[in-house]
């Protein structure tokens, strides 16, 4: 589950943008469906494997020989759609790529109609869920929006647990409004008793144009103050750790064999091939992204002949591309190395690009080293305890200069 990657193997993305409800924190990419209609189901599910076939065309190159090591079905809801329109996206890519991968997995919320599919999910080729619990408490459930209550959220990561996947994971909020540090332990220690072996947990965000983000102008929201937020940041990860869950980045803690594979993708700069909408895609140096909406996506797989593929443009209903330079693409290495706790490799980064990191950000390195927010240990370059807390003033330095 937690097996190295190489640079001949590819993960696929695959959006799903359906939900429930739409949260009112949420700006991805989703629209709110309610039960799916079968037929918008089956509909959307021709169309991933059209995108595939059209990407396999555009790409022949770059794809050429890849192993499928990880599929990673998010959204959205993706445990909204029948256990067999997932197996119909899982065997599209085991034909596509050789494989098979060894890690498959799906976000799942845990509602009742959702729950009942987990075995569905299972036999169809799922390996690991990720299930969106965000609290175990109703009253701040009811204030993020979310349609399960705690109870669902139990009775759900039971189900997941008991149904023989290789990995479950449960997804936390905190510092979401009106919620206590005693509250966000109280639901660590139940995850915890109930033996989910891995965490991904993160301070609720107030993003640009969402309905939360309109109710804080205007006064209606109150979120814990940072004070508070960084207590509970801390506490979390104490207890967590304590009980054999290993921070190995920013927001996300395992025990041993149960990291995400294919999130480590992200964080490595390794190749992650995107299908559906928004989704984006990085193979090689080259970066792509869908259209936003579903139905600007639809039209742009329905517009695109087999050989057409990413365009070099980005207008309209067609993937936007851009080919990263050699200073783009070392500078996201480390600040996307940098979130893992096991830090940047100086070795492997030297093979990589045949220089040292302080070749190109000597200044930036040598000022966080002064603050104690990074350290050089064990032949890498890695957060500190203080730069682990500081983690944004760490990243803010490489992020979009």
């Amino acid at each position: 589950m937690s097996a190295p990657t190489t640079a001949a193997d590819l993960g696929v993305y695959v959006h799903v943008p359906f939900c429930e409800r739409v949260c009112p924190y949420c700006d991805f990419a989703v629209e709110a469906s309610g039960a799916l209609d079968p037929t918008v189901e089956d509909e959307f599910v021709d169309g991933l494997l059209a995108e595939l076939d059209q990407a396999r065309r555009a790409l022949e190159a770059e794809l050429a020989d890849r192993r499928l090591a990880t599929v990673y079905l998010g959204g959205g809801t993706p445990s909204l759609l029948r256990p067999e329109s997932v197996e119909r996206v899982l065997v599209a890519l085991g034909a596509a790529f050789p494989g098979p991968a060894g890690e498959v997995t799906l976000e799942l919320n845990p509602g009742r109609l959702e729950t009942a599919r987990v075995p569905g999910f299972r036999a169809a080729g799922v390996t690991r869920v990720s299930v969106g619990v965000q609290s175990l408490h109703d009253d701040t459930l009811r204030r993020l929006g979310r349609a399960h209550g705690g109870d669902d959220a139990r009775r759900g990561l039971e189900a997941c647990l008991g149904a023989g996947f290789d990995s479950v994971s449960a997804d936390l909020i905190y510092a979401a409004p009106g919620q206590g540090e005693d509250e966000l332990l109280e639901d660590l220690a139940w995850l915890v008793d109930a033996g989910v072996p891995h965490v991904s947990a993160y301070a609720l965000t107030v993003e640009p144009d969402t309905p939360f983000a309109l109710a804080e102008r205007r006064g209606q929201l109150r979120l814990p103050d940072e004070d508070t937020a960084l207590r509970m940041s801390r506490r979390l990860r104490g207890l967590l750790c304590a009980a054999g869950l290993e921070q190995y980045e920013l927001s996300n803690y395992a025990r041993r064999g149960h990291r995400s594979r294919h999130n480590q993708r992200y964080w490595l700069r390794q190749s992650v091939l995107g299908l559906g909408p928004s989704a984006a895609s990085l193979v090689g140096e080259r970066r792509f992204q869908n259209p936003r909406s579903r139905p600007e996506w639809e039209a742009g797989v329905r517009a695109s002949t087999p050989a057409a593929g990413p365009p070099s443009g980005g207008r309209g209903s067609r993937p936007a591309q851009e080919q990263l330079s050699a200073y783009e693409t070392r500078r996201e290495a480390l600040w996307l190395g940098l979130r893992r706790l096991d830090g940047v490799s100086r070795a492997a980064w030297i093979r990589r690009f045949g220089e040292p990191p302080e070749a190109r950000f000597g200044p930036e390195l040598g000022d966080l080293r002064g603050l104690g927010l990074i350290e050089d240990r064990a032949g890498c370059i890695r957060l500190t305890e203080r730069g682990i807390l500081f983690a944004d003033d760490v990243l803010l330095r490489f992020v979009g200069r």
